[in-house]
């Protein structure tokens, strides 16, 4: 075979693929767009999460005044963060300073505060949906003035707890815990629907591709060219790289989501998704997209045009389709016999083998197993479809039926 010549049917095909709008959008815009969104959620929930007040706006001093009658702060500890503080004698007086604009508020500490922990703030004005008021770092000036003698005590009362978790048997769910694990929950829903759309585009366009360069008789000059071996390499090849680099996309998006979204998303502390389950998602995408492509190729190469594709498009994917829903129907028991059937089976096998191992730690035999039989199936469709790829089968306009299908395979295998 004549390497060049499949390069060349690769790039052209590669091009025409990126000019359909709808590849793009799924391929690329739409896992872009769905990260964009989760790092504004990210952003949003981090800032409005922390202690650190917003940024004061350009009128503000910057400088915050408190009045102390009974004397409980003696003197303003060093190095704690947040605004510059300012003492007065009297209310009086801090008054007098904030409507001269030399302080943007100031708080009066009770002469009982020990016993009734009152703290008054006072200010010009408040604006009830920008306004914030962030009194944590004069909190920390009061417990040091007042744990003076005993720091330790005194960080102690600010942070009294730390706590380690340890637990012996799995909590009985609650709804704020299923809430929170949504998304792990659901992981494998999610990568079943990933890895059964990432094999059925790239194998879709193939037949609609050969079949709409068959109506423009753009495919009699392609022949003319290149023999149809190079031809169907250089499709099925071109539209697997496209395969595997929108597989690399959407799992490089979940992937990001879980490693920086974190807590701002509600996911799991530590969540998350497991190298070897992406190696494994990518590999299966691959052999699954060779096994359907290698059909959709096939039909493509005897249908006069796309409408013609449509009854056999439907049979050749319906194990893929029926993988797909067993999968989600079947979801809550990945252990089952038939799950483990349906994941060994070579057709079925990468949609329901990669949400069993989402949903579950499998032997690794299983995996293994399952990817010898599905190449073990692809070198068979690919040695029994290629046959269909001759130039008379290429070029006919006769009428596509199953009966057809059959026929033309016994007369290739001929």
């Amino acid at each position: 075979m004549n390497i060049r010549n499949t390069f060349l049917v690769m790039r052209q095909e590669i091009n025409a693929t990126l000019r359909r709008w709808v590849f793009v959008i799924f391929a690329f815009i739409l896992p872009v767009v769905l990260g964009l969104i989760a790092v504004v959620i990210y952003t949003i929930n981090n800032r409005s999460g922390g202690e650190t007040p917003a940024e004061e706006p350009d009128e503000t001093t910057g400088i915050q005044g408190f009045v102390d009658p009974a004397d409980w702060i003696k003197e303003l500890p060093v190095g704690i963060p947040g605004p510059v503080y300012a003492e007065f004698p009297d209310e009086a007086a801090a008054q007098a300073a904030l409507e001269d604009g030399e302080i943007d508020g100031y708080f009066i500490v009770d002469e009982d505060y020990v016993e009734t922990g009152d703290l008054t703030y006072v200010a010009l004005e408040f604006d009830p949906i920008g306004g914030s008021l962030n009194s944590r770092p004069f909190q920390r000036i009061l417990t040091a003035s007042l744990f003076a003698s005993d720091p330790e005590l005194g960080s102690r009362v600010l942070d009294p707890l730390t706590v380690e978790l340890r637990q012996l048997a799995p909590p009985e769910p609650g709804p704020e815990s299923e809430e929170a694990n949504w998304l792990a929950e659901q992981l494998p829903f999610f990568l079943v629907i990933l890895l059964y759309m990432v094999i059925l585009m790239p194998a879709s366009i193939l037949v609609t591709s050969i079949t709409d360069e068959k109506k423009n008789r753009v495919l009699e000059v392609l022949i003319s060219s290149v023999s149809p071996a190079q031809f169907f390499a250089g499709k099925l090849l071109a539209l697997g790289l496209l395969g595997i680099v929108q597989t690399l996309v959407w799992v490089g998006t979940l992937w990001g989501v879980a490693r920086f979204g974190g807590n701002p998303l509600s996911l799991p502390v530590g969540f998350t998704i497991p190298t070897h389950l992406l190696v494994w998602a990518l590999v299966f995408s691959v052999t699954g997209y060779a096994m359907y492509g290698t059909q959709m190729a096939g039909i493509g190469a005897l249908a006069p045009n796309v409408n013609d594709t449509r009854s056999l498009t439907m049979l050749v994917l319906s194990p893929l389709i029926v993988g797909y829903f067993f999968n989600i129907i079947f979801l809550e028991k990945p252990e089952a016999l038939l799950m483990v059937i349906f994941s060994l089976f070579p057709l079925t096998g990468p949609v329901v083998m990669v949400g069993r191992m989402a949903a579950i730690d499998l032997p690794f035999w299983q995996p293994v197993l399952a990817l010898v039989l599905q190449i073990g199936a692809v070198v068979g469709i690919f040695w029994l479809f290629s046959r269909l790829f001759r130039a008379q089968a290429l070029l006919s306009g006769q009428p596509l039926t199953i009966r057809g299908l059959v026929k033309a395979i016994r007369t290739a295998g001929g």
